[in-house]
């Protein structure tokens, strides 16, 4: 004969009994019967699918414009992009596109700027610095510094974003689109994993050597890309100063002097 269960001192007693659970039910159904709670509920629910829609119109306008070339990518320019950003020297040239005023997918030109490989790098980046983390010291890793550590990076590279453009409204003649530059100033996070991988995999013993060598790469592929915006590469830019026909070149320095920055977040 099994011995029965004492229910006073169930906590879940009162969600298994029947007679507790369907005095719920008609407890529900009678809220559910008041007019008021029911044209409540109504509204309720029309401002939920209002957001919906927006969301959803949101959504179309963004990948039925010009932005949805931002997001055109497959395997190939993938692979080449993330070289590039490893090794920017062996791309010899101008890297320029077709048209400056027409959006171009990068699946037809590799120079193209991107959000989809800055946003996967970014995200794969704040994922391996806490796996590094925990590898190296298990005591100091807590999920807050997931969060802390991908807000480190946005805020960083929001201020470098910042300062660039407010360096190019002061030079006549020279205009980028915000998102471009965006793009192409966070490719730093592709190199930046491949950082983080090669540490993990060498347990941190070149990691000075490695490093030093993904900032030099960085500032090198920043330098190459800004110059398509450099007075010397615009026709409409007439007499500037020595300063300004060489700003890319003192822009260059600032990739990697933000990526150190994050690469020192929580050593």
């Amino acid at each position: 004969m099994k011995p029965q269960q004492d229910t006073s001192t169930d906590p879940f007693a009162f969600a298994f009994n029947p007679q507790n659970i369907e005095n719920t039910v008609n407890k529900a159904k009678n809220t559910l019967d008041n007019p008021f709670i029911g044209m409540a509920y109504a509204g309720l629910g029309k401002k939920f699918s209002g957001i919906g829609d927006k969301y959803d119109s949101f959504l179309n306008s963004v990948f039925s414009s010009q932005y949805r070339f931002y997001f055109d990518v497959d395997n190939m320019y993938v692979v080449k992009k993330s070289i590039m950003t490893l090794a920017p020297y062996l791309y010899r040239g101008n890297w320029t596109l077709n048209s400056e005023f027409q959006a171009i997918s990068p699946t037809e030109n590799v120079h193209a700027p991107d959000l989809y490989l800055p946003l996967m790098s970014l995200v794969t980046f704040v994922l391996l610095r806490c796996l590094s983390l925990g590898i190296n010291d298990k005591t100091q890793f807590s999920p807050g510094y997931i969060v802390d550590s991908f807000w480190k990076c946005f805020v960083i590279s929001l201020l470098e974003v910042i300062i660039i453009k407010i360096v190019f409204c002061f030079l006549d003649g020279i205009r980028v689109n915000t998102v471009d530059l965006v793009s192409h100033l966070n490719y730093r996070y592709c190199s930046l994993c491949a950082l983080m991988v090669f540490n993990i995999l060498t347990n941190g013993i070149f990691s000075f050597v490695g490093t030093i060598y993904v900032l030099i790469c960085q500032a090198i592929f920043i330098y190459k890309t800004l110059q398509r915006y450099s007075p010397s590469h615009n026709q409409s830019a007439l007499e500037l100063s020595s300063f300004g026909s060489n700003i890319t070149l003192v822009l260059a320095f600032l990739q990697p002097a933000c990526s150190w920055v994050i690469l020192s977040f929580g050593q």
